[in-house]
């Protein structure tokens, strides 16, 4: 309570915008009250300031592979996959010689 904030003193090092900075430190607010909602936070400098947002068409328009990760195809490459099923292979088998194997069982 009688701590005073140093959201733009730490962040001034990682985000260079000082409008940025500010909508930050807005959001941040730990009292409700004090806290900017959505439409504040929308209607903040930083986003109607230089440089404007573009048209992200262009862009996004070079994506030939979807960039989501459910949809992806596996970054895996051959040899990975040969070892993790070696891998998997070699569990199973010592898997089965654990079950054939005698154990003392403590009822």
């Amino acid at each position: 309570m009688n701590y005073t904030r140093k959201v733009k003193e730490r962040l001034r090092h990682y985000v260079k915008d000082p409008q940025g900075c500010d909508l930050l430190d807005k959001l941040l607010q730990l009292d409700p009250k004090a806290r900017i909602d959505a439409d504040t936070a929308l209607n903040h400098d930083f986003f109607w300031s230089d440089p404007m947002p573009t048209d992200l068409s262009k862009m996004l328009s070079q994506h030939t592979t979807s960039m989501f990760e459910y949809l992806a195809p596996s970054r895996r490459s051959g040899q990975m996959m040969r070892q993790h099923q070696q891998q998997i292979a070699v569990n199973q088998v010592q898997t089965k010689q654990q079950e054939n194997s005698y154990q003392d069982r403590v009822y």
